[in-house]
């Protein structure tokens, strides 16, 4: 007999599930594994988004891109019968699972036993609006794109650095006009053969540095539209437009006059190198 102590964040609240009895043969609700529900059917109805699954392929592309490792939480939004919860834990990763429908809880909690990686997964029934996201260091997700684009908001404010994986759908347009400019991704990936869905779009969250910095004896004005950066650099002799800008994550490149400058941001820090000479910069008021 085994004594789990979990801990879900739902509604910003923090929820301690205490003494907790797995025992073998149980998913962690108690239920015998054996009544735990068979595969569902593809496209059964949820509250958002129907059931389809991300085929394995796909999966090991998506924590490939977002280099899952041990040291990572992952939170799979809308996280079905539990697949890439449960290829994030065999990757090492503590891994939490969340969606609404009970049978698929149960039948994710059913296969992440099966798989021993039960001490590693949790799975939250609960509206994936109404979880706190930021214990996650990577979001995976295959949902459709008017929730992505009701995410972005959330996904944008998580901690800089953090990975985010979609199946498909990017988080680009808004909800009146799809086709409108974006959260462009870092990086996109279609695998070949495709086996039913195939591509695979990654989102660093970018630092916030919009603002004026001291660099040096210079003025660095910045302005920011999700990982792209424009602005000027101000000096005694005049004003030079910034080239290049963008951020991945706390690392900063752009370039001002050819030469390029490269660091990483630190709070209201940054510093660098440029062509061999170090540079910093600290933000101002």
């Amino acid at each position: 007999m085994l004594t789990r102590y979990f801990g879900s964040l739902v509604n910003g609240l923090h929820v301690v599930v205490v003494s907790l009895l797995l025992l073998p043969g149980t998913t962690r609700a108690g239920i015998p594994l054996q009544d735990a529900p068979d595969t569902p059917s593809i496209g059964q109805d949820g509250k958002d988004v129907p059931w389809v699954p991300t085929p394995p392929e796909l999966i090991d592309k998506m924590l490939d891109m977002a280099n899952v490792t041990a040291e990572d939480v992952v939170i799979d939004l809308g996280s079905g019968d539990g697949r890439t919860v449960i290829a994030a834990a065999q990757r090492g990763a503590k891994a939490i699972g969340v969606e609404l429908e009970p049978n698929l809880i149960l039948l994710s909690e059913r296969r992440a036993a099966e798989a021993g990686v039960s001490d590693k997964t949790e799975f939250i029934t609960a509206d994936l609006f109404d979880v706190d996201l930021s214990v996650a260091t990577v979001i995976s997700m295959f949902l459709l794109p008017d929730i992505n684009l009701q995410l972005r908001p959330s996904l944008l404010a998580l901690n800089p650095g953090t990975r985010i994986v979609s199946n498909t759908w990017d988080l680009t347009g808004t909800l009146e006009d799809p086709e409108a400019p974006g959260w462009s991704t870092d990086e996109t990936i279609v695998i070949d053969p495709c086996p039913t869905w195939c591509t695979s779009h990654l989102w660093i969250v970018p630092a916030e540095i919009s603002g004026n910095w001291q660099l040096g004896n210079s003025i660095l004005e910045l302005d920011q539209k999700y990982q792209t950066l424009s602005g000027t650099l101000r000096t005694q002799d005049g004003a030079t437009p910034i080239g290049e800008g963008r951020l991945r994550g706390l690392e900063i490149n752009f370039t001002v006059d050819g030469l390029q400058y490269r660091g990483t941001v630190d709070g209201d820090t940054m510093s660098g190198g440029a062509n061999n000479t170090r540079w910093n910069a600290h933000r101002l008021p």
